[in-house]
């Protein structure tokens, strides 16, 4: 398994001065969810079983209209910290921007927030503690919290029950990879962004537990996965996710890594920080077509570029499909220029910025694209 070094393709973005700070129907298949299609947005909870009683977790869902089909799912779920005040502060609409990405790409996305998180029902579940720290057997109600989602969800007529990824950020790619274990029917894909649990006050055992979930919740005949982790993580440092990794493997694991160059402020944001997002969504397309599942065609940027005559920087011009929303590209048929944004908190910036980027190499700029829609046609 390949790491890849993208420190010069970061560099390469930032010297363009464009990035933003910041029921039952036929299968449908990637084709089937057009580009640029509207999406739609559900805000409510999911009623779950766990422990004998019923549980209500808050859930945010996007989905591209104009679908007549099933469409495959993406469960989106977030990382925690052992303060149950601040994990109650947070919100499912904090991952809405990540879960549009993946319904421009032909999925329904599903935001879950696990017990005690956000409006779910609590308790927050206890985490294992020194001086015998089992992090493998601490991420129990976490998984059945994702596992009774991802039943509720498949059950929806309009999902194909039978191709599901989880996204998770730190416990959140912890808790994925706890469930994998469980082999639940349907699930493909593991995308892992600086995944684990760090205990406070316990480093040396804690990492020391978090190799061995790695050994327990590993197998040769788990689904495919996909690790990210930035340079300058503070709560997981490459050599403890190298020894994670090497445990994976040597376990039979199928696991592609992916080394983020450091990010500022601090690396262990990788998940929803704008300039890693565009770094790993594109490494995301990359392993979705490797795993048979739905997303980008790969040669969109391609065909754009030489629909519109454009003859150089086409690995720039690539760059722009694969980017977090909200993004906008404008053009210079004149003098075949470019500039785009992409990250920002709407639309409308998206367009200004990069109008005005381009405006300053070319009178003749216009909006070619509003996200994935073409405008010039």
């Amino acid at each position: 398994m390949r790491a890849l070094n993208i420190a010069t393709i970061l560099r390469a973005l930032c010297l363009m001065g464009t990035i933003a700070v910041a029921w039952p129907a036929p299968l449908a298949s990637a084709q089937d969810a057009p580009l640029g299609a509207t999406l739609r947005q559900e805000n409510g909870f999911l009623r779950v079983q766990a422990k004998g009683r019923e549980v209500r977790l808050e859930s945010l869902i996007v989905r591209p209209e104009g679908v007549a089909g099933r469409l495959p799912l993406a469960i989106i779920t977030h990382g925690r910290n052992s303060s149950s005040l601040s994990m109650g502060d947070l919100r499912a609409t904090r991952y809405a921007t990540l879960a549009r990405d993946l319904a421009r790409r032909g999925w329904l996305a599903a935001v879950v927030m696990r017990r005690g998180a956000g409006q779910s029902d609590g308790p927050l579940p206890s985490l294992t503690s020194c001086p015998a720290p089992d992090i493998a057997g601490s991420f129990g109600d976490d998984a059945d919290d994702i596992e009774g989602a991802l039943r509720i969800l498949q059950a929806r007529p309009d999902v194909d029950g039978q191709r599901v990824i989880l996204l998770g950020e730190s416990a959140g790619g912890a808790t994925a990879m706890a469930l994998i274990r469980r082999k639940p029917p349907g699930l493909r894909g593991i995308i892992n962004v600086a995944g684990g649990l760090n205990l406070e006050g316990c480093t040396e055992r804690g990492q020391d537990a978090l190799v061995a979930a790695m050994t327990a919740w590993q197998g040769p005949d788990t689904v495919p996965q996909l690790w990210i982790y930035a340079r300058n993580d503070e709560l997981f440092p490459p050599p403890l996710v190298a020894r994670m990794r090497k445990a994976a493997l040597d376990a039979g694991a199928d696991v592609r890594f992916i080394d983020l160059p450091e990010l500022k402020p601090r690396g262990h944001i990788a998940f929803l920080h704008g300039q890693a997002r565009h770094l790993w969504l594109r490494e995301m397309d990359a392993s979705l077509r490797a795993w048979g599942l739905p997303t980008l065609p790969s040669d969109r940027g391609r065909s754009f570029h030489a629909k519109l005559g454009l003859t150089t920087r086409l690995d720039a011009f690539e760059r722009y499909f694969s980017g977090p929303g909200e993004r906008a590209m404008a053009l210079s048929r004149g003098k075949k220029q470019f500039r785009y944004w992409f990250g920002t908190a709407d639309l409308e910036t998206a367009k200004a910025n990069a109008l005005r980027d381009c405006g300053a190499v070319a009178p003749d700029c216009v909006i070619a694209f509003e996200n994935d829609r073409f405008m010039l046609e």
